[in-house]
């Protein structure tokens, strides 16, 4: 009675389980749909069939993770790197500018103020989760003005009128930037390599209160007193500047773009021509004798620029 107790007890076990071995709760057979792979996991995803490895290698889990919350796509990871547009605008100022009594006679106070805009391309390439190296090549355009009061450095006739001198210099600038990339907030900063290609330089006399000043041309029509001055402004050609700047990172459209503020500060001046010489009266001593003596000024005006700065990134 007792063996027959237990052969019908391991018969009860033998049926159970062929019971849950018959179906998966889906209509499925298991051991069919192993063999078929078309067993169900209760979220709609496949298991393998018998013999196929059960779980993927690591960059392709990485990269099916990746791809299934961004995208809804197994394939599309994230490149490391990306090309974008770069756009730069804001404002120049002149810094190292000379002091000299006689520099500022002839050439006036440090009142330049003006304009700068770059458009280039930029490269964004992960050095690592946090740490990105972004060089740009752009084309860039500074324009700098001032109002000369009294106009005497420049033609002892127009002494007692206004000059409005205003600069233009055209370049090639490659900045290479190394930038710290949280969530949304970055920081960089690096140098930039600019190239001058061309300049323009103009003066413009006006009466003292402001006013222009007309003449009639050999046409018989009125025009501006302005007079072209490109051969009096040279420049050197290779400039190379510091950059730091802080930003923000988001999506927009399917785009990564970055938004933020730089800020550009040369480290040499810019004037090709940097010294100017004067010739000073001076007297010696107790002898009431006068001698000539030759004063340098060095010009060592560079330039200054805070940008705001916009990529887009594909």
């Amino acid at each position: 009675m007792k063996k027959l107790m237990i052969a019908s007890a391991i018969a009860m076990m033998c049926l159970s389980v062929n019971a849950f071995a018959e179906d998966d709760g889906y209509g499925n057979d298991i051991p069919a749909a192993r063999t078929e792979g078309t067993v169900d996991d209760g979220y709609g995803n496949k298991l393998p069939a018998y013999g196929e490895p059960e779980y993927k290698s690591f960059e392709e889990a990485r990269s099916s993770s990746y791809g299934s919350s961004n995208s809804g796509s197994s394939n599309s990871q994230r490149p490391r790197s990306r090309l974008g547009i770069h756009l730069g605008a804001g404002f120049s100022f002149m810094a190292n500018y000379p002091t000299d009594k006689d520099f500022i006679s002839q050439y006036g106070d440090n009142e330049w103020v003006g304009a700068s805009v770059d458009l280039g391309l930029a490269f964004k390439y992960h050095l690592n989760p946090i740490l990105l190296f972004v060089p740009e090549i752009n084309f860039g355009m500074t324009y700098l003005t001032e109002e000369f009061k009294g106009a005497g450095g420049y033609d002892d006739y127009w002494g007692e009128y206004k000059v409005n001198d205003s600069r233009t210099l055209y370049n090639i600038n490659i900045p290479l930037m190394l930038r710290l990339q949280t969530s949304f907030v970055y920081l960089e900063g690096g140098i930039r390599l600019a190239f001058n290609i061309d300049t323009d330089h103009e003066y413009e006399y006006t009466y003292p209160d402001g006013s222009k000043i007309k003449y009639i041309d050999e046409n018989g029509k009125e025009q501006d007193l302005t007079l072209d001055a490109d051969d009096e402004w040279k420049i050197k050609t290779f400039i190379p500047s510091v950059v730091g700047g802080l930003g923000t990172s988001f999506r927009s459209g399917g785009l990564e773009c970055d938004l933020g503020l730089r800020l550009i500060w040369d480290l040499r001046g810019i004037e090709d021509h940097d010294k100017d010489i004067y010739a000073l009266d001076v007297q010696e001593g107790s002898r009431n004798k006068k001698m000539h003596v030759a004063k340098v000024v060095e010009n060592e005006s560079s330039l200054f620029s805070i940008q705001l700065v916009f990529n887009v990134f594909f």
